[in-house]
């Protein structure tokens, strides 16, 4: 994720899609309203009504426009609240086959979490290169020992 790095307007010019788009959904699922200021004047969707048929919506217009039609200079969103508990977890596949058997399971039996990703140990190593150091002694050896097993010992 690179949510440190990116802001609002270009979530919105790129058409982002989170890791978390199955229950806050897509960047078109939860914009309402967005004004473009352009080199010939400032454009704006300010109503939200379900759907009009008088021509192009000018979010489909905005969206994934990669800034090439100007530049986003408010947008209103759809919120929804944090959820009461957040739980993480994780599992370790025997290979990557079984991983995608999962998935396929997964989406077969129309579950939804929040977030689910694959990856393989190559993208996990390089994950891992790049996480910040551990604080403490302890952390250092658990997070040592968790690669150490994914990495070595799981293959």
């Amino acid at each position: 994720d690179s949510v440190e790095f990116s802001t609002l307007g270009g979530w919105i010019s790129t058409r982002a899609s989170g890791m978390k788009k199955n229950v806050y959904g897509n960047m078109e699922d939860i914009l309402i309203a967005v004004r473009i200021t352009t080199p010939i004047g400032t454009f704006e969707k300010g109503c939200a009504v379900p759907r009009m048929s008088s021509g192009p919506d000018i979010h489909h217009i905005i969206l994934g426009s990669e800034g090439t039609l100007g530049i986003i200079t408010e947008a209103t969103l759809k919120i929804k609240p944090l959820p009461a508990t957040r739980v993480y977890g994780s599992i370790v596949f025997p290979d990557f086959e079984s991983g995608v058997a999962a998935m396929h399971e997964i989406a077969k039996n129309r579950m939804a979490p929040a977030s689910i990703r694959l990856v393989d140990n190559e993208q996990f190593k390089f994950g891992q290169a790049l996480k910040e150091a551990p604080h403490g002694q302890i952390h250092a050896l658990s997070d040592k020992f968790k690669k150490f097993y994914v990495t070595q010992w799981l293959g």
